[in-house]
């Protein structure tokens, strides 16, 4: 009997969705701005799910532009557009990420929220090529990000007691056995300027679905720059050995993938950000399952390139 590790992506999908977040306004998932709206910051997506918009109630309906005076929006990079605002004694700070970085931009101190949220995406985009995403600005406190056992972010507002920050991480850490991870607290003003080698590294794992083809066995693609390219590899890996179909059980960026095998001979695989966590993980599943037994049998690190084949049966791995 098999057990998957890939939790279900639309339950991670659904958790993310209200995680990025700013200060100033309440923030929730929509299809782009409407009447009355402006976007302020992306969901990070997660495996397989893509980015998605957040939009806030529009409170600058009566500021004039900062070159003009006359109330005309600003454009930034493709989906961005920030209402203009008046100068203020408020300083912004901004955020920006990239799904396939394993850290995140920040820049502070800036009069104009709009100025902020793009200096963020730029500075990500200087290192990233493009694709990076705000994930908020604010102006008041500080935010806490936070990472799941994939190596994606989610971002609260620690102001007001930090209610909402305490929220991420529980919407987080419900879709996984061990608790996310807080990654980092960042406060107002702070500047994180990460290089090119926070470049995530993606491993995925995959295994027969057939069961009259299974052959017990564990294919993992590592060290690919992209998730598709990894899960392809090692969809295609497992399926030419074993001549039937397959799908992937588990993955990561920048992580580790764990074997592992229960007493009455049921097999899985997890992922987490370091091995520590894998086998903690692999543990609190099979105290789950009341199992008397929990064999750790092998561990694949993403940023270690190869294409790897896992035997359970036998614990070996070539």
């Amino acid at each position: 009997m098999k057990t998957n590790g890939l939790l279900s992506i639309a339950a991670v999908a659904l958790a993310g969705l209200s995680l990025p977040t700013q200060a100033f306004a309440q923030t929730y998932p929509c299809g782009g701005p409407g009447p009355g709206e402006r976007v302020v910051g992306m969901t990070q997506g997660g495996p397989g799910v893509a980015p998605s918009p957040l939009c806030a109630p529009d409170d600058s309906d009566s500021a004039p532009s900062r070159s003009s005076g006359r109330k005309e929006p600003e454009h930034g990079d493709g989906w961005l557009r920030y209402e203009a605002e008046t100068p203020s004694n408020t300083r912004y700070t901004a955020v920006a990420w990239h799904q396939d970085a394993a850290d995140i931009w920040v820049v502070g101190n800036f009069v104009y929220r709009n100025d902020a949220a793009l200096a963020a995406v730029a500075a990500c985009n200087a290192v990233m090529g493009k694709g990076c995403e705000l994930a908020g600005t604010w102006w008041n406190s500080s935010v806490t990000i936070v990472r799941d056992r994939y190596g994606s972010f989610a971002m609260g507002w620690d102001g007001n007691g930090g209610a909402q920050s305490k929220q991420t991480m529980a919407d987080c850490s419900a879709h996984q056995l061990l608790p996310c991870e807080v990654f980092a607290t960042i406060a107002l003003g702070s500047r994180r300027s990460p290089d090119v080698s926070v470049r995530k590294f993606y491993a995925v794992s995959a295994w027969a679905t057939d069961a009259a083809g299974d052959d017990g066995k564990l294919y993992v693609a590592s060290g690919y720059r992209k998730l598709e390219d990894a899960t392809n590899a090692a969809i295609k890996a497992c399926s030419d050995a074993t001549r039937t179909a397959c799908k992937s059980n588990a993955l990561t960026g920048n992580g580790v993938i764990l074997a592992y095998r229960l007493d009455g001979g049921e097999i899985s695989a997890t992922s987490e950000t370091s091995a520590a966590r894998a086998r903690a993980a692999a543990q609190a599943a099979c105290n789950k399952q009341a199992n008397t037994s929990c064999e750790i049998q092998a561990v694949f690190d993403s940023r270690r390139p190869g294409l790897f084949v896992h035997d359970f049966k036998t614990g070996q791995t070539r």
